[in-house]
């Protein structure tokens, strides 16, 4: 009597394929799916920070009628970033907008005087960031928010 047996466990090469092939396909529509989820949430982020920044301007105006300058000047935030000298916000936008460290944008204010005082507060993508190549969101003093595709 024979006892030998000649079953042996595991998967073969053509199952394995399937598994790979069908891992790719779902691969291929999560991971654009999940980085157009980052990037929504990134520019969710920065109008909130925008809207921050134009607050505490306007909370500026209210108490020393300007936006903290009078020339016109800008003012590139980021990373540990600083006031310029004159600029008026003892501390600078991004501890009185509580921005906090990390940030995906660089934000840029700048102020005119004439013909009336009046602010634009922009913020642009990082580069080498996850939001790299992104779209640059802006909000003006007069309320108007931009672009018009940016879902404000």
């Amino acid at each position: 009597m024979n006892t030998d047996s000649h079953h042996q466990g595991g998967f073969s090469m053509i199952e394995l394929m399937v598994v790979v092939a069908i891992i790719s396909i779902l691969a291929a529509i999560a991971i654009p799916s999940y980085m157009g989820i980052q990037k929504k949430a990134a520019r969710s982020e920065a109008k909130a920070k925008l809207e921050a920044i134009a607050l505490s301007l306007e909370g500026y105006m209210a108490e020393n009628n300007d936006y903290g300058s009078d020339r016109p000047y800008t003012y590139v935030c980021g990373p540990g970033c600083v006031a310029p000298a004159g600029f008026g916000h003892s501390g600078g936008i991004g501890a009185i907008a509580n921005m906090g460290n990390n940030l995906l944008y660089n934000y840029q204010i700048i102020v005119t005087q004439t013909p009336a005082p009046a602010f634009t507060v922009i913020a642009t993508p990082r580069t080498g960031g996850r939001v790299a190549g992104d779209i640059n969101i802006w909000l003006q003093s007069n309320g108007v928010k931009g672009p018009v595709g940016a879902g404000w």
